[in-house]
């Protein structure tokens, strides 16, 4: 594969945007966690059933905690969109001939419009279980798409003074079944969080009490929601023990490709952080603090992984691409 080379002067405007990258990728993390805590305070309804106006009016009577909530969730959901489209359409402007950016940033924005659109239809229909989890894991897509276009700007940045970080690593061929192992992490990671949404939002967690043993049991079967909170617990069993096989996997390119290594270390030490938190969840009896850490740690998990699965596709430069295909095409006539 050729190396990349870009130049200093290119890459001076990305020192400025990608900081509101990291402003932006924050807003989405504070997104997601401010609509956590709306539904685990039963403030989701503090607006009643209207939207986009609040109990009626634009600026609501701020009388109790619920109503302070929820306006306070749909404010920072429509100010920190707002500062994600501006991230994303500036970097569209400044970068578009790099496929990492038009791809992250069609799925930022087209996530972002996904979930307001659910976040009304929760309040429309009263938060119905399935759309209130598709809403988080929207959500997550949405802040995923944010952050790696933030990654991929340091990248570049970093690649254009000639670090040897991101893009450097990225032109490193990898095995196809290490590529292969990652993405189906990815695949798996996302319909597990989708699992344990539906545990939380169907309030099945109650059902299953104890740690590690569920009512006492090793095995209490898969009826109700006692099936669907122990489901959960299997999943997050299974999810660690493919960590552990990304760990020894990785082991062995660790030198060539050490931002995958630290990367699956990372991402194993979220994910035991992870399991303990869960077990935390339930001896406090599904605590505000003890679920407020759960979603948080699994935001930064959800990051880590999409990280890794970006590294194991090789960077691609449209507008060189396109120079090249001309000039074969040229070559050809002649």
């Amino acid at each position: 594969m050729k190396n990349v080379q870009i130049s200093h002067e290119a890459s001076r405007p990305a020192r400025y945007v990608k900081w509101f990258g990291v402003f932006s990728s924050i807003g989405m993390f504070i997104i997601n966690f401010i609509g956590f805590l709306d539904t685990q305070t039963g403030s989701a309804e503090g607006c009643g059933p209207d939207w986009p106006l609040c109990n009626g009016q634009v600026l609501p009577s701020l009388n109790n905690m619920h109503v302070i909530i929820e306006f306070m969730h749909r404010f920072l959901v429509g100010f920190f969109a707002i500062v994600a489209v501006v991230f994303v359409v500036w970097a569209l402007v400044k970068f578009r001939r790099y496929r990492e950016v038009q791809v992250f940033s069609w799925l930022a924005v087209g996530f972002i419009i996904v979930q307001s659109l659910l976040g009304a239809l929760a309040v429309v229909f009263v938060n119905p279980p399935e759309v209130l989890a598709l809403h988080l894991g929207f959500g997550l897509l949405a802040m995923g798409g944010v952050a790696l276009l933030t990654v991929f700007l340091f990248q570049y940045d970093h690649h254009a003074n000639q670090e040897k970080a991101g893009l450097f690593y990225r032109s490193k061929p990898l095995p196809k079944s290490l590529s292969n192992l990652i993405r189906w992490t990815w695949v798996y990671m996302f319909g597990a969080i989708y699992l344990g949404s539906d545990v939380d939002f169907h309030n099945a967690g109650p059902a299953c009490a104890g740690w590690p043993l569920c009512n006492g049991e090793v095995f209490p079967g898969f009826s109700g929601n006692v099936g669907l909170a122990f489901s959960h617990r299997l999943a997050a069993v299974a999810f660690a023990a493919l960590s552990i096989w990304l760990l020894i996997a990785l082991r062995r390119v660790k030198n060539q490709r050490p931002d995958l290594f630290m990367g699956s270390q990372a991402l194993f030490i979220m994910i035991i952080l992870q399991i303990i938190s869960g077990a935390w969840v339930v001896f406090s009896h599904i605590s505000l603090n003890s679920a407020l850490l759960h979603v948080s740690l699994l935001m930064v998990l959800f990051t880590v992984l999409s990280y890794l699965t970006l590294q194991t596709f090789p960077f691609h430069d449209v507008s060189l691409q396109t120079s090249s295909q001309k000039d074969t095409s040229q070559e050809a006539q002649h």
